[in-house]
């Protein structure tokens, strides 16, 4: 017996890969970050200037992504962080993804 997954199922799924994939690159933009002050800490400006480079790209790569992605990611309750400079928010998509937040504080009893 096969197993069909319906539209939904598939449209859902397809959402949650956007979502880790965001989520997945964010990370990986903080842990840059941090190894260039880590690197300034100790004097290292040249190879701190090198990184920085990539940390550039990679904010970005991620402003295009949440741009390309933005219903997505509101409806599961992201916003912009610090980073990220997307002023553009619209009272609508910051309600949407306050009442996620809320829903899912409440969930897990947050």
């Amino acid at each position: 017996m096969k197993f069909r997954k319906d539209s939904e199922s598939l449209k859902e799924n397809s959402e949650l890969r956007v979502l880790a994939e965001y989520n997945r690159r964010l990370k990986q933009l903080k842990i840059t970050q941090k190894k260039v002050n880590k690197l300034r800490d100790h004097e290292m400006d040249e190879e701190a200037k090198k990184i920085q480079d990539l940390v550039k790209l990679l904010l970005e790569e991620i402003e295009a992504y949440f741009r390309t992605y933005r219903k997505v990611l509101t409806k599961y309750g992201i916003l912009p962080e610090y980073p990220l400079e997307i002023n553009d928010i619209t009272k609508e998509e910051r309600d949407i993804a306050d009442a996620w937040q809320k829903a899912h504080r409440k969930k897990h009893g947050l």
